[in-house]
């Protein structure tokens, strides 16, 4: 006769899903990875952006400071003047154009350039807007040839033939940089140097620039920084126009 299971003998019960994970060492819980992955690529822009703002951005050029000596032992009054800087009656050296900083020294030595004249068109002769060609061509020319006096003695001195650069705005430095400036330099015309003071003072003898055997060169000033495609320089492209007329009226005479 078999023997029946003790009465009260408890069944084994079959384990639920959560013990079964538990005694195999997986509680289920799983981390959710994109919020990490965000967080990275968060941290990952924000260090780029400081790198950039402290490290590789480029820093905005500071004013040129230059300082001023009365008398100087060198003859240099100040080195590397900004051109917004000049004023007119300087005598600069190592002048290369009227865009570029430039030595400030004592006219009674050596130079490259003197300032006849520095002076920005206003209101009264623009009325704001660009006035056309005629107009700035001839109030630059009035002020640079007509106006400007020169001293005899100098002139007189002078063992080279000499010209004023005539430089103004054009049409398109007017309004993209809201340039006004006419600026007046005397050269040689073979670039070489000049010496002495060719501004007139009070006590030289004074002879108006259109009188004196002085040539004037004009130039349009360029936009900086840009491609200008319907103005640059005015005067020099009308001139090379006017060179090739000129020139094949004369290829047809021959």
């Amino acid at each position: 006769m078999s023997e029946s299971p003790q009465a009260g003998e408890d069944t084994p019960q079959p384990l639920s899903r959560r013990a079964r994970r538990a005694a195999a060492g997986n509680t289920g819980f799983r981390l959710n990875a994109i919020p990490f992955l965000i967080a990275g690529v968060l941290v990952v822009l924000v260090t780029a952006g400081l790198l950039w703002w402290f490290g590789l951005r480029e820093e905005p050029e500071e004013a040129a400071e230059w300082t001023w000596v009365e008398e100087p032992a060198d003859g240099v009054h100040a080195r590397g003047v900004p051109p917004e800087d000049w004023e007119t009656g300087w005598c600069l050296s190592g002048f290369t154009d009227e865009d570029s900083p430039a030595d400030a020294v004592r006219c009674e030595r050596n130079y490259d350039v003197q300032i006849l004249l520095q002076r920005e068109m206003d209101d009264n002769v623009t009325d704001g807007d660009y006035p056309g060609d005629d107009i700035v061509t001839s109030t630059a020319e009035q002020w640079c040839h007509e106006e400007v006096e020169l001293s005899s003695a100098a002139l007189e001195a002078a063992e080279a033939e000499l010209q004023i650069e005539l430089w103004h705005p054009t049409e398109s430095t007017w309004n993209r940089q809201d340039d006004r400036l006419v600026s007046c330099f005397l050269s040689r015309a073979d670039g070489g140097s000049l010496r002495g003071d060719f501004l007139a003072t009070v006590d030289d003898d004074e002879t108006s620039a259109e009188d004196s055997t002085v040539d004037l060169t004009e130039e349009g000033r360029e936009p900086r920084e840009e491609e200008d495609d319907d103005g640059g320089n005015q005067d020099t492209a009308e001139n090379e126009d006017e060179t090739d007329a000129e020139e094949g009226a004369d290829s047809d005479e021959g």
